[in-house]
């Protein structure tokens, strides 16, 4: 039995990763002075960044993208036996899990499962990847949706922002749940919602000490770890960050995930963060 496996562009997972783990990226839609834009197809973040330097208007996500992950459902028809579709937790919020269920509801003749991951950038694409590699081992499609349904209560999030001015421009987070704009945070991730974790520091250098000390704390070393690092126009920093880790632990899995236009949205450059599980 052929299962396929989809997931939302906000996995922060890039064509390398996808190509690697067996899964496809279906694009999220950001909208920007009114034109629509798919993520990774029509912008990039490079080009995001930039353009956010000099444009007098915020781009926000569009509302419903069932229409790309129906486009992408009957692309494989005929072509595989189910499709399982993972999603960014709708809790966020995003409207991707509303919208993989229409399309869902929206299908006949192929049968198609969708999976909440209960979290977001690389901590929903660990689960997607392990969805992945359960379909190219032969799993049926309950096999799949077990895969990644089981790593979900396993998983740890951490982020430090390099600014948290962007996630309280776009009400992922408010005022009331922090002390100051200038000072550097760790972010998590709670019952699916973006929440500051209450570790708050002065400086970048410390906050980037703490989200080693979390990994080092939640990490274990007895059994294989599946990792993913994040980075927002912080290429550098993430590839030590991924050196550091695949020194330290047995690392069945570890690649670094990349924020894209509609996450970056809410995630400002020079942010790094970490999503990882023990098996």
């Amino acid at each position: 039995m052929s299962v396929a496996v989809l997931v939302d562009s906000s996995s922060g997972i890039t064509k390398e990763v996808a190509e690697k783990y067996h899964v496809r990226v279906v694009p999220l839609h950001l909208i920007w002075d009114e034109k629509d834009y798919r993520d990774w197809v029509d912008m990039m973040p490079d080009e995001f960044y930039a353009r956010l330097k000099t444009a007098k208007t915020w781009p926000t996500t569009s509302g419903s993208v069932q229409g790309e992950f129906y486009s992408a459902i009957e692309e494989l028809r005929g072509k595989v036996d189910g499709i399982v579709i993972v999603t960014l937790s709708p809790n966020t919020p995003s409207a991707g899990y509303r919208s993989a269920l229409m399309a869902k509801d929206m299908t006949e003749g192929v049968p198609v499962e969708v999976v909440d991951s209960n979290g977001t950038v690389t901590a929903l694409g660990l689960v997607a990847t392990a969805a992945g590699t359960a379909a190219a081992r032969g799993g049926s499609m309950a096999e799949v949706v077990k895969a990644a349904q089981s790593v979900i209560p396993k998983m740890n999030v951490f982020l430090n922002p390099g600014s948290i001015t962007y996630f309280l421009k776009g009400g992922r987070i408010v005022e009331s749940e922090i002390a100051s704009k200038e000072e550097s945070y760790i972010i998590t991730i709670k019952e699916g919602k973006i929440t500051p974790s209450g570790d708050k520091y002065a400086t970048r250098k410390e906050a980037r000490h703490r989200l080693k000390s979390l990994v080092e704390e939640k990490a274990r070393k007895d059994t294989p770890l599946h990792a993913a690092v994040l980075h927002a126009a912080a290429r550098g920093e993430a590839e030590q960050f991924k050196k550091w880790i695949a020194s330290q632990y047995n690392c069945a899995e570890l690649w670094i995930g990349e924020a894209s236009p509609v996450v970056a949205i809410h995630l400002s450059p020079e942010s790094l963060g970490m999503a990882f599980y023990n098996e």
